[in-house]
């Protein structure tokens, strides 16, 4: 068996940190990157040059998607806890998530203003 298969073996049965995780990544990571992504797309949305914004826009939106969606493991299981603040924070992390795509959305399809 080759390097890699086994590699690829042994990645199947090895649990992924956000699985096991108890909030912390929501919390200290996840909530932060959508904080901020929501500010540079907030930022982006009124500028002029469509075609670099888009092109930007996308750049910044798949890692912060991929990011979020690894974090989204994290959030789901303080989801469980309903009535706590850790309920709060999961439903904050994905209200985020939504709003993070809702202003990647306009920032692609709105069209420059004309002159």
């Amino acid at each position: 068996m080759s390097l890699f298969k086994r590699v690829g073996v042994v990645a199947l049965f090895v649990p992924f940190p956000a699985f096991a995780s108890d909030g912390l990544l929501t919390l200290v990571v996840g909530i932060p990157v959508l904080v901020v992504a929501t500010i540079v797309f907030a930022a982006l949305l009124p500028m002029r040059s469509r075609k670099f914004i888009k092109t930007l826009a996308a750049l910044l939106f798949i890692p912060t998607l991929a990011f979020s969606l690894y974090a989204a493991l994290d959030a789901m299981t303080m989801l469980r806890d309903f009535g706590t603040e850790n309920f709060s924070i999961g439903l904050a992390f994905f209200a985020l998530l939504v709003l993070v795509c809702v202003l990647f959305f306009l920032v692609v399809r709105t069209q420059p203003k004309s002159r």
